[in-house]
């Protein structure tokens, strides 16, 4: 089984790429071939382009720089998007990924048929300052749950097994104990969800 876990955060050391490298470790305790994508180390470009706009268009390939993104992605039977959230909604740099590479011709075609991501597996990881308790209450994990598991991925890509989990109460620039504490816990929660997840998937 082949896990891949895409990230998005500027900051090498940050709490969000330690998420990702604890799902990443847990899939592997499970068995699975994990590999990490840190779209700022590679050098993604987030900004949909005239090629992007021709490529949906059928006049243009692919864009060269998303081809072997896209084949990263077919070839695994679990995908993790791991990011922060900003303003309430992914990052620029997640949201470039998603209109560039999760595309029609690829993740799902003009004439209805499954895509490449038909039956795959996904994870939300996201990362906020507010408590789940808090985006569920407000209306906020509502819309987040409609906007990329129910119409992105269940509508369009036909991917059913997706959900939406939750780092939350984190404090930007927090270094002290209680925080780490907290961060430890979830990150051993965060592993503990990737092994079971693989474990469960193998059976």
């Amino acid at each position: 089984m082949k896990v891949l876990v895409v990230t998005s955060n500027p900051e090498v050391g940050s709490l969000t790429n330690a998420v990702a490298q604890s799902f990443a470790d847990g899939a592997q305790t499970g068995g699975a071939k994990a590999e990490l994508l840190d779209l700022h180390a590679v050098g993604f470009n987030p900004v949909y382009s005239l090629r992007d706009r021709e490529h949906y268009l059928e006049q243009a390939p692919v864009p060269e720089d998303v081809v072997p993104i896209q084949a990263k992605l077919a070839a695994s039977d679990v995908i993790a998007l791991v990011f922060p959230i900003y303003w309430y909604t992914m990052p620029a740099m997640m949201k470039g990924f998603f209109d560039r590479v999760i595309c029609r011709g690829f993740a799902y075609r003009k004439d209805g048929l499954p895509g490449a991501l038909a039956g795959k597996t996904v994870r939300i990881l996201a990362l906020c300052g507010s408590t789940e308790d808090w985006y569920r209450s407000s209306g906020m994990d509502k819309a987040l749950q409609f906007q990329i598991c129910d119409r992105t991925f269940k509508h369009y890509c036909s991917v059913e097994d997706v959900s939406m989990h939750y780092i939350d109460g984190l404090s930007m620039g927090d270094n002290s104990q209680e925080a780490y504490d907290s961060a430890a816990r979830q990150l051993a929660q965060i592993a503990v969800m990737g092994e079971s997840l693989v474990r469960r998937k193998a059976l």
